[in-house]
């Protein structure tokens, strides 16, 4: 490019007198359209013809100076390269492209005609309008040509008029885009080129318009909403725009200046509230003020409340020596003021908070009591006991029971979720294992009459659900949905949810008839089933094709239907897929032309003037895919789509298991949820340690987290409730921007974590449709609990041998976080696995593409000789410990967690069996559904249970265990509580 033309940045305006002719051309859209222009000038062109054509103008410009006055008169425009912004696919309407003559000085030499065509044409819709404006030669090159007969058609190709085209030979393109992408041929390809040595006819104006414009998209591609961004904002211009936008409208902006903004306030709690939530209530500050008098009689004010505070640690870092390691840790402090006559006392001091409640615990509990009125205040209505007088009857009574039925505390808990489901359309029980939820669920079916019901659990509860479903609850039928389609070697789908519908609908409509009571239906489904889809691989034949990038034949996958080689668009270029495996992301159909009936827009047959069908070409439609093994849908999909309102009440049980935001068991619990008319969810904890732990779960379920919370908003609900720490760097004797500006080169923050810890004044969010059940609530007599933890030595030669692992791979987790895993899980391993040989292994990573180039040995582990002992300190003490316990009638249950390839299970039975203990091992090979039918069958056998804690946390009674051992902790909280 010359001097003066880099002066200009490739800048040549439209002559007035062409853009007033292109205007001629084009018939206005029948409701507003959209015109962007990607390089926007002065804005006067795009200015221009949207304001004749009814079209928003939107634009980039890269100059300050023009973009200021393109500013003025567009609707929208950037001040930045186009390479900087962000539009989304298909939003546009109308592109229209005058881009810079000249080669990219820094992107290998390509010419920007051909770039800025390849980057924006995604932009616009399908059907939409593009207006070209280039140098005639452009025409030439086989890219260009490639792209608009691929990419467009109806093309109309005209030169500037006499007096205009000497200056710089251009020419205009009119165009539409494309409904789906053509291979063009070579006879179109050459055609396109030659026109750039052709004597062109000069554009003249239209006597009627020949293109007419779409009306803008409400939505992008694939329903995506609409935006046009720049990803480049200097510090200055974020200041400049938060003026004009407004900084003070942001929800950052709000929770900063309301810090509580977000928190909710208790209004109603489900049941009459413990000891634990109040003192929660008032460190939270929910209490309110508490009017109280003091020990001598005179009056004084009360008010808690939590705050968060950030305490800072230092260290020196281990790869720098002059750089410190800053660490930033919230942690949440309660308070409590005190105003009395003679002033006010302000206690945050764990012992005088102890002392205060010890003299005034019992009158706050009384106030808190009185502001708090239960929904259900253990008052149940006549209808309500006399539908849980029927409960349970058939079941033997447990002992201290005068007859058969449910617990006092089962009836009082069943009839306060019955009310919060009334009331807010959702409930959750958080009990202790032994508790019995599953029975307390059955009777908050009878309350509600939610018949039909669906249970969603987990696949080896199916069989106790449906087995305690039919004791409880007199006349139940229960009944499991296994599936909706059919495996590899059946004829004909099933469907068992229509199945159960429809047998449903028909027994409901005989007893309606006869006058016979109404049908108590239970459906009951495995989350595995229910998220379960179809299993399907590529299906493509293999032909012979030229790759027009180099010219080579290849094996190119090709349509089994038509036959016509399949391609895709890559950088611009339109190339034959030769790798099956790059159609197996998702399933595609074919979309070569074929002869045949055309189809409209809409997939119906294109009609003509005499309504007769078309004959000419249409996609073939073919699928490039095959159905695998078993041909599966979603029950849960297809319930929301098939069966909205079906069934009135959802029972998720062991819900924590549906707490990830995007995963198949997350979003086939919510789906269930947006298509039952009420929920119920059981857990033994909702908590995994984290305050997002429950996030999610919560923003399915409660309508005051969403209003509060979108559902990306995890790091600002985190930021309310939850503890994050945050870490920096800075060198050590550089304190000239301790005022909180960082500079570039002086200190970095990373993003904060979160780690384990919650604020107190979660239990807003809960209260409300929640209750707290534990086993002491039963009133029944339970033998007495307690938790030890034992600490013992190694021996001399396992602890050399283990500290010297330990430092190792410390340090290289230190140098690369990609170890920290394997440092991780061979420290809290070897201990347990000494008595054999083992090699610590570690992965070989490519730094290009992030992929695992070989396994790499590390280190050897020699397995450690007990120095004449037979067994390792852990293994005897295993041993003694459970002979003990079988001394006192006590069976022991021993959980480990190396179970898969490095299994020590075997190990571990070997010095019990040596005591003469009589032990099993329960592995995951034994079916879920049959896991306590096995216990069941062993346990009047056997001293010992050997296991996998994942395998029994949920639903399996073992009370024949007195005793359990963690001889390997776990690392989930909510799945060591649980087993």
């Amino acid at each position: 490019m010359r001097p003066p033309a880099i002066e200009r940045m490739g800048y040549y305006p439209t002559d007035e007198p062409v853009v007033e002719i292109i205007r001629t051309y084009l018939k206005p859209p029948s409701e507003r359209g959209r015109l962007f222009d990607p390089c926007a000038g002065e804005g006067k062109a795009a200015s221009s013809l949207g304001n004749a054509l009814n079209c928003e103008t939107w634009g980039v410009e890269l100059s300050p100076e023009r973009a200021g006055k393109a500013q003025n008169v567009m609707d929208k425009v950037f001040q930045a390269p186009w390479q900087a912004c962000v539009l989304s696919d298909e939003s546009i309407s109308w592109l229209y492209l005058n881009p810079p003559y000249d080669f990219d000085r820094f992107e290998g030499q390509k010419r920007l005609e051909w770039d800025f065509l390849k980057t924006t044409t995604s932009k616009l819709m399908r059907g939409g309008l593009l207006t070209y404006i280039i140098p005639q030669k452009i025409l030439g090159m086989i890219e260009v040509a490639r792209f608009l007969a691929g990419h467009y058609e109806a093309i109309t190709i005209y030169r500037f008029p006499d007096g205009l085209y000497e200056k710089f030979k251009q020419v205009v393109v009119l165009a539409y885009k494309r409904k789906l992408y053509q291979l063009p041929t070579d006879k179109e390809i050459l055609s396109l080129q030659s026109l750039a040595s052709t004597e062109l006819e000069p554009i003249h104006s239209a006597v009627e318009p020949i293109y007419e414009l779409l009306p803008a998209p409400l939505r992008g591609a694939n329903g995506k909403p609409v935006v046009l961004k720049r990803t480049d904002w200097e510090p200055e211009e974020v200041v400049e725009a938060t003026k004009e936008a407004g900084v003070h409208k942001t929800s950052d902006w709000l929770d900063l200046i309301r810090p509580t903004r977000g928190l909710a306030q208790l209004s109603q709690p489900v049941m009459p509230l413990k000891k634990g939530h109040i003192a929660m209530l008032m460190a939270s500050g929910m209490m309110g003020t508490v009017k109280l008098t003091d020990e001598e009689g005179r009056p004084m004010l009360i008010k808690g409340r939590v705050i968060k505070v950030v305490e800072k640690t230092e260290q020196p870092d281990a790869k720098e020596a002059d750089t410190v390691v800053e660490t930033y840790k919230d942690r949440f402090v309660t308070t409590v003021a005190v105003l009395k006559q003679d002033g006010i006392q302000v206690i945050q001091d764990v012992k005088g908070l102890s002392e205060f409640m010890k003299v005034h615990g019992e009158k706050i509990a009384a106030h808190v009591l009185e502001t708090y009125k239960p929904i259900y205040n253990l008052d149940p209505t006549a209808n309500e006991i006399s539908a849980l007088d029927r409960l349970g009857t058939q079941r033997k009574a447990l002992p201290g029971q005068e007859r058969a039925g449910l617990l006092p505390a089962q009836r009082h808990a069943a009839a306060a979720l019955a009310r919060s489901i009334r009331r807010n359309g959702v409930a959750n029980c958080q009990a202790e294992m032994g508790t019995g939820k599953t029975t307390i669920s059955t009777g908050v079916i009878e309350l509600l009459d939610a018949y039909p019901a669906i249970v969603l659990c987990p696949p080896h509860l199916v069989p106790k659900w449906i087995r305690e479903i039919e004791e409880v609850i007199p006349g139940a039928y229960a009944r499991e949905i296994r599936r909706i389609g059919r495996n590899s070697d059946e004829v004909y789908d099933v469907n068992d949810v229509r199945e159960f519908l429809d047998q449903y609908k028909a027994a409901y409509d005989t007893a309606q008839k006869k006058g016979g009571s109404k049908p108590k239906w239970v459906a009951v489904v495995a989350h595995t089933s229910a998220k379960f889809g179809a299993g399907w691989q590529p299906a493509v034949i293999t032909r012979k094709a030229r790759d027009p990038l180099t010219g080579k034949i290849v094996d190119a996958c090709a349509c089994p239907g038509c036959g016509k080689v399949v391609m895709v668009e890559k950088d611009g270029f339109v190339v034959p897929i030769t790798d099956a495996s790059e159609l197996a992301e998702k399933r595609q159909f074919c979309h070569n032309q074929i002869p045949g009936w055309e189809l409209d827009a809409n997939g119906r047959a294109k009609l003509d003037a005499n309504g007769d069908s078309v004959w000419g070409t249409r996609p073939c439609g073919t699928p490039l895919f095959e159905f695998n093994g078993a041909r599966r849908h979603s029950i849960s999909e297809y319930i929301t789509k098939h069966a909205k309102g079906a069934f009135k009440l959802l029972i998720a049980d062991e819900v924590h298991q549906f707490k990830s935001k995007s995963s198949d068991r997350g979003v086939a619990f919510h789906q269930l949820v947006t298509a039952v008319k009420w929920t119920l969810t059981l857990t033994g904890t909702f908590f995994g340690g984290k305050s997002t732990s429950i996030f999610w779960l919560l923003h399915r379920l409660n309508h005051g987290v969403r209003r509060d919370f979108a559902f990306h908003d995890e790091k600002r609900w985190a930021r309310l409730y939850g503890v994050l720490e945050t870490t920096r760097r800075r060198r050590r004797y550089d304190d000239a921007d301790e005022d909180g500006v960082y500079t570039g080169n002086r200190r970095y923050r990373n993003q904060a974590k979160e780690q384990p810890g919650v604020s107190p004044a979660i239990v807003s969010r809960l209260l409300d449709t929640t209750i707290f059940l534990s086993l002491k609530d039963l009133n029944l007599a339970l033998p007495s609990y307690k938790e030890e933890v034992v600490a013992l030595d190694m021996l001399d030669d396992q602890g050399q041998q283990y500290h010297s692992m330990d430092s190792g791979l410390k340090q290289l987790a230190i140098q690369s976080s990609r170890y920290l895993s394997t440092w991780l899980q061979w420290t809290l391993a070897r201990p347990n696995s000494a008595f054999r040989d083992e090699v610590v292994v570690v992965d070989e990573v490519d730094d290009d593409d992030g992929k695992t180039v070989r396994k790499v040995p590390l280190m050897e582990l020699p397995a450690i000789n007990p120095n004449g002992h037979k067994w390792l300190p852990k293994e005897n003490w295993l041993a003694d410990f459970c002979k003990v316990e079988k001394q006192q009638g006590r069976k022991v249950l021993v959980y480990v967690r190396q179970t898969g390839t490095r299994d020590i299970q075997d190990r571990v039975m070997m010095p019990l069996q040596a005591t003469g203990l009589r032990v099993s091992i329960l592995s995951g090979n034994v079916d879920p559904r049959k896991r306590e039918e096995w216990i069941a069958k062993r346990v009047n056998t056997i001293d010992v249970l050997i296991c996998n804690p994942r395998l029994v946390e949920t639903g399996l009674d073992l009370v024949q265990f007195s005793t359990v051992v963690f001889f390997e902790i776990e690392y989930s909280l909510v799945r060591r509580m649980t087993a």
